[in-house]
């Protein structure tokens, strides 16, 4: 095996177990964490796209693109925790 294809394959390990461990907490403690494992369900389809063909360049303008979106949802979240009352 190639060392892209492992790192594929252990990255989509990861993902499996953010599902696990995601829908463990969310059934024994809050509703409130349940988009954690629908995210890891999206990112494990992600990554296993990953081998086929001009997939990886799709996720690689995805990933610009959630960088900026963290990034605004981040100083959104400062300004909310640090508006004067």
């Amino acid at each position: 095996m190639s060392s892209e294809k492992v790192i594929v394959y252990l990255t989509s390990l990861v993902a499996i177990g953010i599902i696990v461990v995601g829908l463990l907490a969310t059934l024994f403690h809050s509703t409130v964490l349940a988009p954690i494992p629908i995210l890891g369900v999206i990112l494990a389809i992600l990554v296993l796209l990953t081998n086929k063909g001009n997939f990886a360049h799709t996720v690689e303008n995805l990933e610009k693109i959630m960088f900026f979106v963290t990034f605004i949802v981040i100083i959104c979240s400062f300004i909310l925790l640090y508006k004067p009352i």
